[in-house]
Parts: structure tokens; C-alpha cells; sequence
């Protein structure tokens, strides 16, 4: 019986508690995280690319513009 009653009572304070739904949750969000910087990394780099580019082609329009 004492078995049975420390199971129930341990068995509820794990249910009040829900620490694996926050666990979990963190361990979510930090993989999202880090994926989505990743991603910005990859991509900012190719958008700096880009933009680099476009100003190259500014510069020269301008220039060919004043001579």
C-alpha cells in the first residue's frame, strides 16, 4: 500500500509540474534558433554580395554620367 501511494503522489507532482513539455520546448526553440542564423548567415552573405555589385554599377553609371 505504501507503494502504491508513494507511486500516485510522486505520479502527481511529475503531472503538476510538466518538466519535459519545457524541456523539450527550449530544446525547439534553440534548434529554430539556430537554424534561422544559419540561414540569415548564408543568405546575408549573398545579399552583401549583391548589394556590393549594385553599387559597383552606380559608381560607374555615375562616373560615365560626368564624363
Amino acid at each position: 500500500m505504501k507503494c502504491i501511494t508513494l507511486f500516485l503522489v510522486l505520479s502527481m507532482v511529475v503531472l503538476m509540474a510538466e518538466p519535459g513539455e519545457a524541456f523539450f520546448h527550449h530544446i525547439f526553440n534553440g534548434l529554430v534558433g539556430v537554424g534561422k542564423t544559419i540561414h540569415r548567415l548564408i543568405t546575408g552573405g549573398r545579399n552583401q554580395q549583391d548589394q556590393k555589385e549594385l553599387d559597383k554599377r552606380f559608381l560607374n553609371q555615375q562616373q560615365a554620367a560626368f564624363n
